[in-house]
């Protein structure tokens, strides 16, 4: 079960409530495995680029992650940027959490 942090930074900034989802669990290394082959599979020279410059957000040594504590990419439970996740919804690639079947 996900639970929910409140973010004071970014309601402050905004001037509302911000609350983020968190999940404790991490998706299944197959799962990731999986993602990353359909990633290696778009052939858009524009949007492999992009995930080049975006592939370790996440970990703590990506592009978007100033301030982040380190955390292999194996153990995030969604994908390491907003980036990273706008070019897999555009191309169709999960990486969710959800049960093994």
């Amino acid at each position: 079960m996900p639970r929910y942090e409140y973010d004071a930074e970014a309601s402050e900034r905004l001037q509302t409530d911000v609350v983020h989802e968190v999940h404790t669990n991490p998706a299944p290394v197959p799962r990731w495995v999986d993602a990353m082959r359909r990633f290696n599979a778009i052939d858009d020279q524009l949007a492999r680029r992009i995930l080049a410059l975006h592939r370790d957000c996440g970990t703590g040594d990506g592009e978007c992650d100033s301030g982040m504590d380190r955390v292999p990419i194996t153990r995030s439970a969604t994908w390491g940027c907003e980036t990273t996740a706008a070019i897999a919804d555009h191309f169709g690639v999960q990486y969710t959490l959800g049960r093994e079947n």
